[in-house]
């Protein structure tokens, strides 16, 4: 595994902040607190990411119609026999 260093300045309160927190919670070091808390908050950026789409998907599937929940097997069959149709007659309306 690659390692990098990498330098960070902070501000005397910051450093001071970290290093009490790093005793409250018994960390052996510094760095273990750094990387710890970069992990989580880029675990948690993921998180809110995949809310986010998550979100974008729900709002698609609404604008689209919903799930059509309570439709018949025969309702839902037409309707994707149309949206096939009108897939193939956009992919191929050039063509004849």
């Amino acid at each position: 595994m690659a390692i990098r260093e990498v330098v960070w300045k902070i501000s005397d309160t910051m450093y001071d902040e970290m290093t009490q927190v790093q005793k409250e919670l018994s960390f052996p070091n510094l760095m273990d607190l750094v990387s710890l808390a970069v992990q989580r908050y880029l675990a948690e950026i993921r998180h809110e990411t995949w809310w986010v789409e998550f979100r974008k998907l729900q709002q698609q599937v609404r604008a689209s119609g919903g799930f059509q929940l309570g439709q018949t097997k025969e309702e839902i069959i037409a309707n994707l026999r149309e949206q096939r149709h009108q897939i193939f007659e956009s992919n191929y309306a050039n063509m004849y």
